[in-house]
């Protein structure tokens, strides 16, 4: 049985740069070992991987990406490359490396969010405002979910 994340946690991190781990979501992993990336197309989040999904993620990439082709590269260069394996501590903490903290503005107040096969670690102030945008640009996931829907019941 496969398991997903979901859930918003709030956490502080500290002055080391460490962040506790929401239990529910330690819970899912099935171990005290996650992998930390940067987020996706410029977002300024954390991507955290279980070690099963992560290898499976990259596999995926290697599978339809060349780091023969230069223009490819850059997406190890930003999402592999900078890829970290964390172990969760004794006191369900996790250390975020510094240059990871610093690409997604990592302050003081953090939000988890379970996204299915992975999590994203947000600033909070900085996932507000996302969501302000994504909010104002009048973007409704749903609706878009409903054309597909219906354009796929169209073509059976």
């Amino acid at each position: 049985m496969e398991t997903y994340f979901s859930g918003e946690f709030l956490n502080t991190l500290d002055e080391k740069g460490r962040i506790a781990f929401p239990a529910k979501l330690r819970n899912c992993l099935g171990g005290d070992i996650i992998w930390i990336t940067k987020g996706m197309s410029g977002e300024k989040c954390l991507l955290v991987y279980s070690p099963a999904e992560w290898i499976k993620t990259v596999k995926d990439l290697e599978s339809k990406l060349s780091i023969y082709n230069k223009d490819t590269r850059w997406l190890y260069r930003r999402f592999i490359s900078p890829a970290v394996e964390v172990e969760i501590d004794k006191n369900g903490r996790i250390a975020i490396p510094q240059n990871l903290r610093e690409h997604a503005g990592l302050q003081k107040e953090c939000v988890f969010l379970g996204m299915n096969t992975v999590i994203e670690l947000w600033d909070v102030q900085s996932f507000k405002a996302e969501e302000e945008k994504a909010s104002e640009s009048g973007f409704d996931i749903f609706e878009e979910l409903s054309k597909s829907q219906n354009s796929s019941s169209v073509n059976e």
